[in-house]
């Protein structure tokens, strides 16, 4: 759904709540999503995370009052981060606070039984019962769509409340809607204002599918020293890093960020209390090139095509154990 503000697109979300986490936490705006469910519309992702480093993070996200977390088997730190999130649990905070997401890598696509062995072993090392979302992680053609009709048996049987996609094209997924059952709710992939797929963004909040963009911030990339977002940042008094994290969000798009240090958490989720000028946001607009859309399109079929996890071509291995104090 979408209205007309000053001329420009604006998706309008059917509702919005505001969830106070605690004094001292900053409010952090939810979506809702189709089945119903709260799903915060700032995340902290977990890739490239070392497995020894993950409690620090994760704890620094909670202190910040990020409730929803980005997982996946390809990041490879799943274990550590059930861990830090059941120990906060044990503090006496309810599953329900949490919005917790997990994917299944390419190297896992291949037989509809391995993605669901593979979504089955991130959901057991995770540890926290039924996971609120499950993505297929690239849409590998030829084997998407079977896999994700596959992981609906997950929904199904309770594993899972619901099933999404990550870096699928409106191709994809009109492809994909041909075989499902249950409709992905959420739908993510890289946009900033050096890579914006406003084509994309425009489709799939069309299609009521909540659309997250990943490398808001290019991990630290150049958009961070555009001259535009600084000259931005400068007038709005924010860093370029919360620029580029608003103007996301004034597209209606949740946004999955990441950060090993935690006054940098702090810092970008403080982006509630400010707005972008609509000229502002037509400026950032305006930064993404040919060239550079040229170059996320190989990098993206190189991608969907498959590619090695840190565990190498195969299937990923079982499930890790941890020791770990009154768990069994």
């Amino acid at each position: 759904r979408s209205s007309s503000v000053n001329g420009s697109r604006r998706p309008v979300w059917p509702l919005i709540l505001v969830a106070l986490l605690g004094a001292g936490k900053v409010l952090i705006p939810t979506v809702s999503l189709a089945n119903g469910a709260e799903m915060q519309r700032l995340a902290l992702g977990l890739y490239n995370v070392p497995r020894d480093q993950v409690k620090a993070v994760i704890d620094a996200g909670l202190e910040a009052g990020l409730r929803h977390f980005d997982f996946a088997s390809f990041y490879d730190n799943e274990a550590e981060c059930g861990m830090a999130l059941r120990s906060w649990l044990k503090e006496g905070h309810s599953r329900s606070e949490l919005f917790v997401t997990t994917k299944v890598w390419t190297t896992d696509l291949g037989d509809p039984a391995a993605a669901v062995r593979s979504a089955e072993i991130s959901i057991d090392e995770l540890g926290l019962g039924a996971v609120d979302l499950v993505m297929v992680h690239w849409p590998m053609p030829g084997k998407h769509v079977a896999a994700y009709v596959a992981l609906e048996e997950l929904v199904r049987s309770g594993k899972a409340k619901a099933l999404g996609i990550s870096n699928y094209s409106p191709a994809d997924y009109e492809e994909l809607m041909e075989s499902a059952s249950i409709p992905p709710l959420v739908n993510t992939f890289e946009n900033n204002p050096l890579l914006y797929r406003k084509e994309w963004c425009d489709f799939f909040q069309e299609q009521g599918v909540v659309v997250q963009a990943y490398k808001p911030l290019q991990r630290g990339g150049p958009v961070l020293n555009c001259e535009a977002v600084q000259e931005v940042a400068g007038k709005s008094g924010r860093s370029p890093a919360q620029v580029c994290l608003r103007w996301n969000l004034e597209k209606g798009n949740a946004v999955v960020f990441k950060s090993l240090t935690p006054s940098r958490i702090r810092e970008n989720v403080e982006v509630f209390d400010f707005a972008l000028s609509p000229g502002q946001v037509g400026t950032l607009d305006a930064l993404t090139t040919e060239e550079v859309k040229a170059e996320a399109q190989s990098h993206w079929e190189q991608r969907r095509s498959g590619t090695d996890a840190p565990w190498g071509p195969g299937l990923r291995p079982e499930k890790r154990m941890l020791e770990e104090a009154g768990r069994s």
